[in-house]
């Protein structure tokens, strides 16, 4: 592992209720606010599995999922930047490929697999180490859990199958 690089950037806070990610704003006083800074892995980790990272070209695409053909330029998603990484290297989750799996223990490896992968890149700059796990839901039906620990900051997002 490469050496600890401090965490910093702006903080992300993730609503259950919305499925959805927001800036979190610090109260200054007056009414007024200030975007947080997050110092720990907390905002990376949302980022890094909450962004769908484009299928290869092996991957098998779940039917009807984006409304297109499996030939269109957008059915494999993922993040249009990945175009200035090096050869091969692409960001993101790819449990988006998930949508249409069955419940068996192979889609929870798969699940914690792209996991692990979406925060490597974090984990090796950073100079961290970073744990996966995914679990079934046992309250909602055709849901799998996938969480990410590092250190004393855990993220868990919700993967609908």
């Amino acid at each position: 592992m490469a050496a600890s690089v401090p965490f910093s950037q702006m903080q992300l806070g993730f609503s259950p209720s919305a499925a959805a990610c927001d800036l979190v704003i610090a109260p200054t006083g007056y009414g007024r606010g200030r975007i947080a800074i997050d110092t720990t892995s907390a905002t990376a980790l949302l980022i890094a599995l909450g962004s769908d990272r484009r299928a290869d070209d092996g991957d098998i695409l779940p039917p009807d999922l984006t409304g297109q053909n499996n030939a269109s330029l957008t059915a494999r998603r993922g993040w249009p930047g990945d175009i200035l990484l090096p050869e091969g290297e692409r960001l993101g989750c790819k449990n988006w490929l998930l949508a249409r799996a069955m419940r068996t223990e192979e889609t929870r490896l798969l699940a914690a697999g792209n996991a692990a992968q979406a925060v490597a890149r974090t984990a090796g700059y950073h100079g961290v180490a970073i744990s996966t796990d995914a679990v079934w839901s046992a309250r909602y039906r055709g849901r799998l859990f996938v969480t990410v620990t590092e250190t004393d900051t855990d993220v868990t997002v919700s993967v609908p199958v």
